[in-house]
């Protein structure tokens, strides 16, 4: 490992001491030195202002090395202003050399933006208004530059430094995206514009069909064919909803607004908007859950998961079979999360562990019931499912039995994880524990 070495300036001879003037980089001062070659083994020791020629020496050519990294890189202090920089970050930020950087605020330099967004939010680590972050973290975003240019998506990375005995020095490294995170990002724009492209025409197409299938005689063949035409498009809207919703995920796993929330209003404001008829199906076991029990999720996260797996248990279970929810708080069997899992029975065999864990990747289908009424799904429901679980830092898991009622249905279940908290709400928010939450 190597250690650090500082070296005072008072404590050299008056010879190798410079008077004041404008700084210098390293490689300049190394410019003007004579070349002293690395003394032998078996030499005198060398003298000390030997020794400050080889240590300035040896900042040039570091400074060198970071000048030739393709990665542009700076360091700021707890002012945001630059305390070093390399020639890939002077050359981004003011097309320029490093000297043209330093002692600047880097907020005069650049803005932050979410990639084909605004500007980053307020409590964004980097934003101006937060003190430099502790942790070290990385993030897609987009630059605007003084020169008012913009960049597209490139990798920020941030990371605490300490530098000798100050403090609050925050090292800040930006590089272009990888091929394969560009490839993600050009797939997820190619499905963004063709969602954008494509509802239009099948919103008229829906509402055509919808006009159509009322004017027509339910008795007749058409009226049948007029049904299904109207499952398949809005097949194809769903499909395309995924689709646009996998490729988010993919391209930037953390674009979730993941933060601590109390569960319970959560999961009453979801019941409240599902139609009147899902809500007769399904049952809630609360688990004792109240107002005062928090977990880190995204609340729309959580809703689009219920509702995928709410449409899976009606899709796949039997006709008019009840739908269970249970939850689970720590304390009860669960020492480290919340769990949540929907049940339902249907027909059919038991497959096993590896097809169910098959069943959560993209584009494999379970058995289902396609009719008239019941258009056949993309194989991507499980799959969405699967990664807005796991990008809140929970997990999916599916498991099958025998109805021990009924020996020729399958239970089919799924339960997922949620992060939780400790930390209590205010005594006024846990009136709702004891009572039906719904």
């Amino acid at each position: 490992m190597v250690g650090r070495l500082k070296v005072s300036i008072s404590s050299l001879p008056k010879s190798m001491r410079t008077a004041a003037g404008p700084l210098r980089r390293p490689c300049d001062l190394c410019r003007e030195l004579p070349v002293v070659n690395s003394p032998s083994p078996f030499s005198e020791p060398a003298s000390e202002p030997a020794l400050v020629e080889q240590l300035r020496q040896s900042l040039g050519m570091l400074q060198v090395a970071f000048d030739a990294a393709v990665e542009s890189m700076l360091i700021i202090d707890g002012d945001r202003r630059v305390h070093w920089a390399n020639q890939a970050s002077a050359s981004l930020l003011v097309d320029g050399l490093p000297i043209q950087v330093m002692n600047r605020c880097l907020d005069d330099l650049v803005t932050l933006h979410l990639p084909d967004g605004p500007s980053i939010q307020q409590d964004h680590p980097l934003h101006p208004s937060q003190p430099l972050p502790l942790r070290e973290g990385e993030e897609r975003l987009d630059l605007s530059l003084a020169a008012g240019i913009r960049t597209s998506a490139l990798q920020v990375r941030w990371q605490p430094v300490a530098i000798l005995h100050a403090k609050d020095h925050l090292l800040i490294t930006i590089r272009d995206l990888s091929p394969e995170q560009k490839a993600l990002l050009q797939q997820q724009r190619f499905m963004t514009d063709l969602s954008h492209e494509l509802r239009t025409p099948l919103t008229i197409i829906s509402g055509s069909l919808k006009r159509l299938r009322r004017d027509s005689d339910p008795h007749q063949p058409a009226h049948r064919h007029l049904i299904r035409a109207e499952e398949e498009t809005l097949r194809i809207h769903r499909l395309l909803e995924h689709l646009s919703l996998m490729t988010q995920l993919e391209v930037d796993p953390d674009w979730l607004g993941v933060r601590e929330q109390p569960l319970l209003p959560v999961l009453r404001q979801w019941f409240e908007g599902i139609p009147d008829d899902r809500q007769q199906r399904l049952s809630i076991a609360w688990g004792g859950l109240s107002s005062a029990d928090l977990v880190r999720i995204d609340a729309n996260a959580l809703a689009i998961v219920l509702d995928q797996l709410v449409e899976n248990a009606i899709q796949h279970g039997a006709d008019a079979g009840q739908i269970r929810m249970t939850i689970g708080c720590p304390g009860h069997g669960n020492s480290d999360s919340y769990t949540l899992q929907i049940s339902s029975s249907g027909f059919g065999e038991t497959v096993g562990r590896t097809t169910l864990d098959a069943w959560l990747l993209p584009f494999v289908r379970s058995p289902g019931r396609r009719s008239e009424t019941n258009a056949e799904g993309a194989g991507l429901g499980l799959a969405i499912v699967d990664r807005l679980v796991q990008a809140w830092g929970g997990s999916l898991q599916l498991d099958q039995r025998s109805d021990p009622d009924e020996p020729s249905l399958t239970v089919t279940s799924v339960t997922l994880t949620m992060p939780f908290t400790a930390k209590p709400l205010p005594s006024a928010a846990q009136g709702d524990e004891g009572k039906d939450p719904v």
